[in-house]
């Protein structure tokens, strides 16, 4: 039995504030890599290591959580995430050790995000009947508005508090979000109006579709590329003659622009379709590496960080969108989460070989035309998947070639 859906309005807004809290602090909390290995007395690359896993358990968990959430409703997974959160970031605080700092840190930060992004993110596919595509656009805000917001309150509270006193402080900010987010989210499951609910595709289904396959390799190549200048931009810049803060700054400038890049296309949305302006965002991050490796001087990294930033916003935060656009909504929550699982493969190739590519050419510039060759290879993938239609418009994209309409 199902309960009657959240007001839309509400789930959108929680969903933006959830979404920004606990994805700035799985994603957006890089400043604290140093007080931790001081703290714990490990050394840089192994304090990454708790990041990484909590990175990756973020995104994997996508795959579980959607399913749950369109069969249970999002309301339970957010709970559990407002007790995760904030539990995580406590057994930082008071672990004795690294190693139980970073297994309560991971799995409480990374896994309370988890339980968080992709099932709200369906709840709102779900709750918008009209204007679902930009609902959806406006609901990834929040995860840009996390690369913005995290690490500079991270610094701040760190200085005055160090990587123990700015825990505490974290986690009562994340379990009074998070907290009074639940309401906001769906009790039930996905059906609608007391009607029974369509049969949802088990995985076996979904990756059996063509069409969905090509989506998912190209959510693969070009999350390998724009993963690239995230986490070599900074370096890059040191290499240029900046300092590592400048970097970090051109590095959140891009977080800034890709916030921007989110609100600003909802329009184009509305108007010509998610999927059309998705593909357009992937070109455009594609071609903005060209302009990395030639850039010297602060202007002209900047230049590249806004440009490149501004396409990874339409980019990434139209996936949702485009996943329904193409798809519906009828097992959603788990085609997105195999789609964030593609992301975290992409972002698990792509820095890594970028990064050996660079050292092993003794060029920094090889690490941009790794990143390029990445986002050329998805954008192949987008152009062989289908043709993108106005939501009005049946769409297809599918290994059967049948039209689909949109879930209404």
């Amino acid at each position: 039995m199902t309960t009657a859906p959240a007001s839309p309005g509400r789930l959108l807004a929680a969903t933006v504030a959830a979404t920004a809290v606990a994805l700035g602090l799985a994603t957006g909390t890089g400043p604290l890599l140093g007080p931790v290995a001081t703290t714990f007395g490990v050394g840089p690359g192994t304090a990454s290591v708790m990041f990484a896993a909590t990175l990756a358990t973020m995104l994997a968990l996508g795959v579980v959580t959607g399913p749950l959430a369109e069969r249970h409703g999002a309301r339970p997974l957010v709970a559990l995430a407002a007790v995760l959160v904030p539990g995580g970031l406590l057994v930082l605080a008071a672990a004795p050790g690294f190693p139980v700092a970073a297994a309560g840190f991971t799995l409480g930060v990374g896994g309370g995000a988890g339980c968080l992004f992709v099932p709200l993110q369906a709840a709102v596919g779900a709750a918008f009947h009209r204007g679902r595509g930009p609902a959806l656009v406006v609901a990834t805000a929040g995860a840009g508005l996390a690369t913005v917001i995290a690490p500079p309150a991270t610094v701040a509270l760190v200085a005055p508090l160090g990587l123990r006193g700015a825990a505490v402080v974290l986690a009562a900010v994340a379990a009074v979000v998070l907290g009074a987010c639940v309401p906001a989210a769906p009790a039930g499951g996905s059906s609608r109006s007391g009607t029974p609910a369509a049969p949802e595709p088990g995985l076996r289904a979904v990756l059996a579709d063509r069409g969905f396959r090509r989506l998912g390799l190209g959510a693969v190549g070009l999350s390998a590329a724009m993963f690239v200048p995230f986490v070599h931009l900074a370096p890059f810049a040191a290499l240029r003659g900046l300092d590592l803060a400048t970097g970090a700054a051109l590095v959140a400038a891009a977080g800034a622009a890709s916030l921007a890049a989110r609100l600003a296309v909802v329009p184009a949305v509305a108007r010509w379709g998610a999927f059309a302006v998705y593909r357009a965002g992937a070109v455009a991050m594609t071609l903005s590496l060209g302009l990395w490796a030639p850039a010297h001087g602060v202007v002209a990294l900047a230049g590249f960080a806004l440009v490149f930033g501004g396409a990874h916003g339409t980019f990434v935060g139209l996936t949702g969108a485009t996943a329904a656009e193409l798809f519906g909504v009828v097992g959603f929550g788990r085609r997105l989460g195999v789609l964030h699982l593609a992301a975290a493969a992409g972002g698990l190739v792509g820095p890594g070989t970028a990064g050996f590519v660079a050292e092993a050419s003794a060029s920094p510039a090889a690490g941009a035309a790794v990143a390029a060759a990445f986002g050329v290879g998805g954008c192949v993938a987008l152009w062989r998947c289908g043709t993108g239609q106005r939501r009005s418009v049946p769409t297809t994209c599918s290994s059967t070639g049948r039209k689909t309409e949109p879930a209404r």
